[in-house]
């Protein structure tokens, strides 16, 4: 692989060979509470499949330049996030510091946090050929989430939209030729259906992530109001009501440009999930190697949220991922080793939480 790198924070597209060990970081730290996280990924050749696949055991930390302050990130799945509580501020200049189990270091340079700018309405639009399936050649319904937002006019304006959609789960477990025991799904030599749904065994939500990348620059619109600008777009993969939570990132001119080529790659590729067959260097070093490439970025951005809570029971097109008839376990007379259940835990997760969406409607 050879790389020409200008500097340590231009994004550049190295002329790239996918190989097994391969590093990836992707971590932004937000002014909203919840809103930060890091991931880590290695590239791995399964089958002949190249893919990418979650670090576990890496110390991870958020540093404050100026006053020292340590924030470590504990592991969740698939993911390493700070205590709900930490939020960034508007001024403060962050870096991400990350040791992996083998020792191998990786830093990020600082980056400044800028002004945010508010949302000032939001709106879900529903279309019933939202997006196209190319492995089905079919449209699939779902929703748009469009912003307004009163451009400042002066400074050159970066922004970058991610979300967290929650919608209610009620079962938290589901076992295939099997029971649910320990926390875990177990095979018993007593016959049983084709699989058992085990009930959350307290309120819990589901978290899904955007596939997508939305940015946009206000070249053309600086000191505008911009109307009902797509940020996002929601799948019908239920007809649950679902609650979507929209952040607004105010970006560097470094961090726009990475992400800009970030989405190039995410577009041509199927979304996050598949590696791309560019990789993209961003503002991370590994400190004792200057061989060694890392590929993603850090991004430290001030953060506006808005809320929407949609309701979908009423929606005729079909839903994305049909729910299955429920099949409880039975706990008269079971058949099966004690002790008999129905239910199973909400365990908190980057994509499961027990604790209620502050606007959440009932």
């Amino acid at each position: 692989m050879s790389v020409l790198l200008f500097n340590c924070i231009d994004p550049v597209e190295p002329e790239f060979e996918f190989k097994e060990g391969l590093v990836f970081i992707e971590g932004i730290a937000t002014t909203v509470k919840g809103g930060s996280f890091v991931i880590i990924n290695k590239s791995t050749i399964e089958f002949g499949i190249n893919k990418t696949k979650f670090e576990k055991g890496a110390s991870v930390s958020f540093i404050n330049s100026v006053s020292g302050e340590v924030v470590n990130l504990t592991e969740v799945e698939g993911a390493y996030v700070p205590s709900v509580e930490f939020k960034a501020n508007i001024g403060e200049q962050w870096q991400l510091q990350v040791t992996l189990l083998d020792g191998t270091q990786y830093h990020s340079q600082p980056e400044r946090i800028l002004q945010p700018v508010p949302i000032t309405n939001i709106k879900a639009t529903y279309d019933p050929e939202l997006q196209f399936n190319d492995g089905t050649n079919s449209f699939e319904p779902g929703h748009t989430i469009s912003l307004t937002f009163n451009d400042p006019i002066e400074n050159e304006n970066y922004y970058y939209w991610t979300f967290k959609s929650f919608e209610k789960l009620v079962v938290c477990q589901t076992c295939f030729d099997g029971i649910y025991r320990n926390e875990t799904c177990q095979q018993t030599d007593v016959a049983t259906p084709d699989y058992f749904n085990y009930l959350c065994d307290q309120e819990c939500w589901l978290i899904r992530l955007p596939e997508s990348i939305s940015i946009f620059d206000d070249k053309f619109s600086n000191g505008k109001t911009t109307t009902d600008l797509e940020v996002a777009k929601i799948p019908l993969y239920t007809k649950n009501n679902i609650l979507v939570e929209i952040q607004q990132l105010s970006l560097t001119p470094d961090a726009y440009e990475y992400y800009k080529v970030l989405k190039d790659l995410v577009d041509n590729n199927s979304g996050f999930n598949a590696p791309p067959p560019a990789a993209l260097i961003g503002n991370m070093y590994n400190p004792n190697d200057t061989d060694d490439f890392v590929f993603g970025r850090f991004t430290a951005a001030a953060t506006t949220s808005a809320d929407i809570f949609i309701e979908r029971g009423d929606i005729p097109e079909k839903e994305l991922d049909p729910q299955r008839t429920l099949s409880i376990e039975p706990t008269f007379q079971s058949p099966y080793p004690p002790p008999a259940t129905t239910q199973a835990a909400c365990n908190e997760e980057r994509f499961r939480t027990a604790i209620k969406p502050a606007a959440w409607t009932n």
